[in-house]
């Protein structure tokens, strides 16, 4: 279980190094030691809200994510960036991966945890 376990230790220690969070919801799900899912649940200072989700799979060290999903959004429940790999957009140049602002959709690669949280932090002003 170690090569799973040592990236979600990874985001774990990212989580736990914001300040004034709240963690609604931290859970891993362990299906062997090269796959995993993760959800997660985070209430910020403000109200605003990061839910996390991603199905890993590792392969000869190679990480995959066969899934994710990174939703942001503020105290009213508006939409502020979200990251996800859905097949819904196929004109989108990334497809299937892409990044929903606001009312648009744009060209986006996924972003790893860092990236996510620093993205929030802008919002927030951690």
């Amino acid at each position: 279980m170690k090569v799973i376990l040592e990236y979600f230790g990874k985001v774990q220690k990212c989580i736990m190094a914001l300040p004034r969070v709240e963690i609604e919801r931290y859970e891993e799900q362990i299906l062997s030691k090269e796959r995993g899912n993760l959800r997660i649940r985070l209430r910020f200072f403000d109200n605003s809200l990061l839910e996390i989700s991603e199905a890993v799979n590792i392969e000869n060290g190679i990480f995959k994510w066969l899934a994710y999903r990174y939703h942001y959004q503020n105290s009213n429940t508006t939409a502020i960036f979200r990251y996800d790999n859905t097949p819904h957009h196929p004109d989108i140049s990334t497809f299937p991966e892409h990044k929903h602002t606001g009312k648009s959709v744009i060209s986006a690669v996924r972003p790893d945890i860092e990236q996510v949280l620093s993205e929030v932090k802008d919002y927030v002003k951690l």
